[in-house]
């Protein structure tokens, strides 16, 4: 730069200069007088570094705070000036004459100081030049904003034939001059219509939707696109991640099956968050290539994000509503939790899964819509099971099954989209033991598997197998005590000892272990009769079950006995094979027993609602 200088002055050091070679190029910013202020460094693959010179010399990679139009001093005199995106186009237009500058940092970067810069130089008239891609395009608007606002004339000068993502050199390239250029220029401007610049991703309509736990998704209708994130979660940073997924119906995109995109996210990173961008933009095809595709991704991290820090309404207790009155549903008098976990747990073979069948196509013959999960058995095995069960009269719409192989934590994303796309009301899942990540043993999987049921977000029944445990015996589920404390209803199934016997019939006690909604209910138990073509279930007494009625609590087995006629206390304990003590305690705390003049226990007439 000495030669525009006559006599620099001698205070000033010489500012060391880095001369371009094939692979760097070296762009200067300087001062009206020429002091260099800061340089920009082109290396290889379009990387940009910033450096400015230090006081003693040499260099220090960053910028010297001063915002200067590039070229800033050659264009002082010039009744026009040109914008364009880069140095690169910049130096390509000044070597044809053409009094060109541009801004550090390229597209989306020209600040008020730049405005003000130029306004010293009071050029007549500026022609700002934007590269063919949304991106250049914004960015010629926002120039134009930025140089009328500080009282200068501008106007944008879109170059016609020009390639998608193309810029002024690559224009040149074609065969056009400077010429072609100052005559484009100063062609009367027409308004820049709506149709000059793609659709405005942030100014069009779009609805946003937590679809469930963890799953949420905005739609743009007008522009045919959706974008849903899902399985979200924090990372130990709190950085949030998840799932994202992308469908459009914009003509010529990349999609399959009309997803254009899925991939796992980390919605909390800017880096990741503009590449995905970037891949929306490469598969979008020609219409959806100037989409601000930023825009939209950006639009929706924010709005997840603040949606899962909100989280649920804190507000009075009492401000919320009661539970409905229609909180289960009954089959065979068993009540079905409608939005909560209960689990049915039981040895090997003692018909949980057929019970778990017979419950859910009893729910779906009512117009309930289930879904049966099954890592167990097989789907051609149910299907001979349901058909047994129903008859021609089978459910079909309303009961759907999926047979999945890996745990409940990694098949919850596609069973939720499916709860979600088909209205699922109630799910079963059999069983726990392979659906779990883990061993069931871990409190920390027991812990996963139900966080995985809350993100499902409706009504559950899973199956679980016994413990062998000395200290809970049959009370609770195998595995961790956390299977039977996230449950809200346990219960146990226990067979008949009929194997082998070649009968055609299967009863089974049911016994209620635990209840968080409500009292625990009596021992009840169900016969499936089989036939040659159907297999039915019901109702029938445990009490006359020779193998099962041990698994009655004594005041039901009192109960049972003294139904039939009165018996006096040492009469009940030696048909029951129970200690007298025993018998008179029970006889004494429930008002359902009343004692005779002859000192026989016989049921009043009237007996109490509730578990009784």
């Amino acid at each position: 730069m000495n030669d525009l200088f006559s006599d620099p002055p001698a205070s000033t050091p010489p500012v060391p200069m880095l001369k371009s070679s094939s692979t760097e190029n070296v762009y200067t910013y300087t001062d009206l007088d020429g002091t260099v202020l800061h340089e920009v460094v082109r290396g290889k693959g379009k990387t940009f570094r910033q450096r400015r010179p230090k006081p003693d010399g040499g260099w220090e990679w960053k910028t010297s705070g001063h915002r200067v139009p590039f070229r800033w001093p050659e264009l002082v005199g010039n009744d026009e000036v040109y914008i364009v995106e880069g140095e690169k186009d910049a130096l390509r237009l000044c070597e044809l004459g053409v009094p060109a500058t541009c801004n550090l940092g390229g597209a989306g970067k020209w600040r008020e100081e730049e405005s003000e810069k130029l306004k010293e130089i009071a050029p007549r008239v500026v022609y700002v030049i934007p590269d063919n891609d949304l991106p250049g395009q914004k960015h010629a608007v926002s120039v134009v904003e930025h140089l009328t606002k500080v009282g200068l004339e501008a106007r944008i000068v879109p170059l016609p034939g020009l390639d998608k993502h193309g810029d002024v050199s690559a224009w040149l390239d074609k065969g056009h001059t400077a010429a072609d250029l100052i005559t484009l220029s100063h062609t009367p401007p027409a308004l820049v219509s709506s149709s000059a610049i793609p659709p405005e991703v942030m100014q069009s309509d779009q609805i946003f939707t937590r679809v469930g736990e963890g799953l949420y998704r905005l739609e743009y209708p007008g522009l045919g696109i959706t974008l849903e994130a899902s399985q979200l979660h924090r990372d130990r940073g709190r950085e949030l991640h998840g799932e994202l997924t992308v469908t459009t119906t914009i003509e010529g995109a990349k999609t399959v099956d009309g997803v254009l995109l899925w991939s796992s996210l980390n919605f909390s990173s800017q880096r990741t968050r503009a590449s995905t961008a970037s891949s929306l933009a490469g598969r979008s095809g020609p219409s959806g290539s100037t989409l601000d595709w930023v825009g939209a991704v950006e639009t929706l991290a924010l709005r997840v994000a603040r949606a899962e820090g909100k989280g649920s309404v804190i507000q009075p207790l009492a401000d919320y509503p009661l539970p409905s009155p229609e909180s289960q549903w009954d089959v065979s008098g068993l009540p079905i939790l409608q939005r909560h976990p209960m689990i049915l747990f039981g040895d090997g073979g003692s018909a949980k899964s057929y019970l778990a069948l017979h419950i859910a196509s009893t729910l779906a013959g009512r117009g309930i819509k289930v879904l049966f999960a099954d890592w167990e058995f097989s789907p051609e095995d149910h299907r001979e099971r349901l058909e047994r069960l129903n008859g021609p009269s089978m459910p079909r719409d309303t009961l759907h099954y999926v047979r999945c192989a890996g745990p409940l934590v990694a098949e919850m994303a596609r069973l939720q989209k499916h709860i979600v796309t088909h209205q699922i009301q109630y799910i079963v899942c059999d069983s726990i033991a392979f659906a779990v990540p883990g061993r069931p043993e871990d409190a920390e999987n027991a812990s996963a598997y139900f966080r995985a049921v809350r993100y499902l977000g409706i009504g559950s029944l899973h199956l679980a197998h016994t413990t062998k445990s000395h200290e809970h015996g049959e009370d609770k589920p195998f595995g961790s005590v956390f299977w039977s404390n996230g449950a809200r209803s346990v219960w146990l199934v226990k067979r008949n000892g009929d194997q082998g016997d070649g009968s055609n019939v299967v009863e089974v006690a049911l016994s209620h272990k635990k209840s968080n909604t409500g009292r625990r209910l009596s021992t009840f138990g169900l016969r499936l009769s089989f036939s040659p073509d159907r297999t039915r279930v019901d109702r029938f007494d445990v009490a006359d079950s020779v193998d099962l009625a041990g698994s009655l609590p004594l005041w039901q087995r009192v109960k049972s006995l003294v139904s039939t006629r009165p018996m006096t206390v040492d009469e009940i304990g030696r048909e029951l094979s129970a200690k007298p003590d025993s018998v008179r305690k029970v006889v004494q705390r429930m008002d359902m027993f009343v004692r005779g003049e002859d000192d026989k226990i016989s049921l009043g007439t009237t007996l109490h609602s509730g578990r009784f």
